[in-house]
């Protein structure tokens, strides 16, 4: 009898604070005090926050004129097996290069979603996360999209410093969701896990915070 390992999961999201940093110019979250126990005789807040903040996803929309909102997105992009692509020890530590995704692909890795830890997320904190980070090159990207992956999660703020834009629009368009902001990838082991990063149903808008987790061994077993 063969025997089953129990199932762990691992949160990979970043906690939500009022006090937690965003791109400069964005706003951060708000959280508004409704209503108590010993007032109303529950615990009611109101949260204001952007799209794209922490954790989060993008909508097809967040840059492409006709890209769908991130209510139409499929889920199936959110939910299901990942590949663990660790490229801490790459050569340039300012980017990610298709060398470096090769070379990080486990063998016999077929997993359609990614998950790209560059380290970036546990070496750097405050302001300077959302500066000069690695950027994800044009050539990656497309790597990416002929290896028919259908999302993208990484550990950096967005996919590149200063081409965003254009990386953004190639994935897109080339059938790649991107999740940005995850965190603990490092507790991950080198290989394939069980992802699950849904977004909130928001009708018609550009993106989503998620709370993303990793489960490893059998999901049955939780």
């Amino acid at each position: 009898m063969v025997k089953r390992q129990r199932a762990r999961v691992i949160d990979l999201t970043r906690k939500i604070t009022h006090e937690m940093l965003n791109f400069p110019g964005e706003p951060r979250p708000g959280f508004i005090h409704f209503g108590d126990l010993a007032d109303i005789g529950f615990r009611c807040n109101q949260i204001l926050m952007p799209t794209h903040f922490g954790t989060h996803t993008d909508a097809y929309s967040h840059f492409l004129s006709r890209g769908l909102p991130i209510d139409r997105m499929a889920l199936t992009r959110y939910v299901g097996p990942a590949v663990l692509l660790d490229v801490r020890k790459r050569p340039d530590p300012g980017r990610v290069t298709r060398r470096d995704l090769e070379a990080a692909w486990p063998s016999g890795g077929t997993a359609p979603r990614i998950l790209l830890n560059t380290g970036w997320g546990e070496r750097v904190k405050g302001r300077a996360y959302f500066k000069n980070f690695p950027g994800i090159e044009v050539e990656a990207a497309r790597w990416l999209i002929k290896k028919k992956i259908i999302m993208l999660g990484m550990d950096l703020p967005s996919v590149h410093p200063k081409d965003y834009k254009a990386v953004h629009e190639l994935l897109f368009r080339g059938g790649v969701a991107v999740t940005e902001g995850l965190v603990n990838l490092s507790r991950l082991p080198r290989g394939q896990v069980f992802f699950v990063g849904l977004p909130l149903a928001l009708a018609g808008l550009d993106g989503s915070p998620i709370r993303a987790v990793a489960i490893m061994g059998d999901a049955d077993q939780l």
